[in-house]
């Protein structure tokens, strides 16, 4: 039969375990915590980096459409004044052209 101070020993040794244990599981548990705070904030900053540059990447393009949308609206322009000016030097010309093209897209539109 256990005397006891064995007995006694027995209980204190199950308690000093027991609360190792809980000791190790809070420790367990921040590190977890730590853990899911980095890996957030690691996702985070390569979201944010990506997001960049996407965000550059777009600011680039629309610079370069805007670009040809205005050398774009420059050419119309100018080709706009040229026809304009054909038209003013040349009314009679323009006139038959006119004329001229109203008959065949007339015959085209008939077949």
């Amino acid at each position: 039969m256990p005397t006891k101070t064995a007995t006694k020993d027995s209980e204190r040794t199950l308690a000093d375990d027991r609360d190792k244990l809980v000791s190790d599981l809070k420790t367990l548990i921040e590190d977890a915590k730590l853990l899911t705070t980095d890996a957030a904030e690691t996702s985070q900053e390569v979201f944010s980096e990506k997001a960049a540059q996407v965000q550059a990447q777009l600011k680039d393009g629309l610079e370069k459409l805007k670009e040809h949308g205005q050398v774009a609206k420059e050419k119309g322009q100018e080709t706009l004044d040229t026809v304009e000016k054909l038209i003013k030097d040349n009314p009679w010309k323009s006139l038959g052209i006119a004329l001229l093209a109203g008959i065949v897209i007339d015959r085209l539109a008939r077949d």
